[in-house]
């Protein structure tokens, strides 16, 4: 991925081809919202903050809050997008419900990433009480259903790291190949998943027992990554753990029938998964291809933004070609693949150089068999290093309808780099050969 001092120029050249001027007048700004709207509704994160930082200051005021709310969120400063909402609703910017709807799911969200339940649970029933009329039937189940947990954690405290001095622990691989890390609570050391694309920490039942999470009354429904089955979970507190010499306190985790994270075709089970809530407060983390994590107590700057989330995914940008894509950034996947709008945009290519196979997926809550193309050896850059990742499965059909990016990036990418950074602050993510 290109820096923005870089990605500036094709930005700026695409918008005088276009014949947009860089200092619209209020006449023009219909036309810059419209400009905005239409890389926010495809989710062109790192698009939409370029355009942003160039004419956002010549927008009116509601319309600027509301996409600074947007990009804020994005951006991992929550903070920011819960104050630009509430801006936006006491602006004369004329919203739809349609809006009001979401601009309520992005405060929840914010507010949710904060660890500030109560009011994430806020959000999801003020939505439940006035805009019911204004959304499909699938989006009032998805906010009943976060409802449910967020109503359920309203009452336990924000989740906090402690971090005195820096911080090194050793990794493993399991037998599938993902990425362990050393846990210790009460005294007891286990080994769990360190899985970015977690949404949040998962268990089992048994190893929740074993840990001596606090469990709530609460089961709500789940979706498993890869293969979109969904499945019925519950949830436990741990009130203190430690990664290494950094103690975490109130990490929440769901807690999951041992069979959900069964991986049959290997017949192997999952026990533990640090999800993005508790990596995401560690704020920066470096994996050596050694074996070595560590965790500095003092972040990095850098003006490499290449790195967003999408509610809780993380998401990543990277090069294919000429082309500067976004995909979903999956430490816990061992491999990467490349979803149905990769296969779209490069089709021609894909038919031509690919091979038709079939492929099994597995995650949590069990495994499914697909049919793919499988790309030899493809090529993809983040900041100024290349690297050609093998086999990647290309999908011919969305796993889930609102499927926007066009992958999911794992292990395959990153282990060809002696280091990762990923940046939590400055948003960013380095691989150095």
């Amino acid at each position: 991925m290109r820096t923005f001092k870089h990605y500036f120029f094709p930005i700026i050249m695409s918008l005088i081809l276009a014949g947009c001027h860089f200092g619209p007048k209020k006449s023009d700004n219909a036309t810059v919202v419209k400009q905005l709207k239409d890389l926010l509704a495809k989710d062109e994160y790192f698009k939409l903050d370029a355009l942003f930082k160039l004419i956002g200051d010549q927008m009116d005021e509601g319309n600027r809050l509301y996409f600074k709310a947007y990009i804020s969120n994005a951006f991992n400063r929550n903070e920011a997008c819960v104050k630009a909402v509430d801006s936006v609703f006491s602006s004369s910017l004329k919203l739809t419900d349609s809006d009001k709807v979401a601009l309520r799911q992005l405060q929840g969200d914010s507010y949710f990433k904060l660890f500030e339940y109560e009011g994430a649970a806020q959000c999801d029933s003020d939505i439940l009480k006035h805009y019911t009329h204004a959304i499909s039937k699938e989006t009032i189940v998805d906010v009943k259903n976060d409802l449910l947990i967020r109503a359920a954690l309203s009452k336990t405290p924000k989740q906090e790291s402690v971090i005195k001095n820096n911080t090194t622990i050793a990794w493993t691989k399991d037998a599938l190949g993902l990425i362990e890390i050393p846990v210790t609570t009460n005294a007891h050391l286990f080994k769990a998943i360190f899985d970015t694309r977690a949404n949040i920490s998962s268990i089992t039942q048994t190893y929740a027992k074993k840990l001596g999470l606090r469990m709530l009354s609460v089961s709500y429904n789940e979706t498993g990554g890869a293969t979109g089955i969904q499945f019925k979970t519950g949830m436990g507190i741990a009130d203190s753990l430690y990664i290494g010499n950094i103690l975490l306190k109130n990490v929440v985790f769901q807690v999951m029938p041992d069979p959900m994270l069964y991986i049959a075709p290997v017949k192997f089970q999952l026990n533990i998964i640090i999800g993005f809530p508790v990596i995401e407060q560690l704020h920066e983390v470096h994996i050596f291809n050694n074996g070595k994590m560590t965790i500095p107590l003092v972040t990095t700057k850098s003006d490499l933004h290449n790195f967003v989330l999408n509610g809780l995914d993380p998401v990543i940008a990277l090069k294919s070609g000429n082309d500067t894509l976004a995909f979903n950034f999956d430490s816990g996947a061992s491999s990467s693949n490349f979803y149905a709008s990769y296969f779209k945009k490069y089709k021609a290519t894909i038919l031509k150089n690919g091979i038709k196979k079939t492929v099994g997926f597995g995650g949590a809550g069990g495994s499914q068999k697909k049919e793919v193309y499988v790309l030899p050896k493809t090529d993809l850059t983040i900041g100024n290093a290349t690297v050609a990742v093998d086999s990647i499965s290309v999908m011919m059909e969305k796993i889930t309808p609102d499927e926007k990016f066009y992958g999911n990036i794992g292990q395959d990418f990153t282990k060809n780099f002696s280091e990762m950074i990923y940046n939590f602050k400055d948003m960013y993510i380095k691989g150095i050969k």
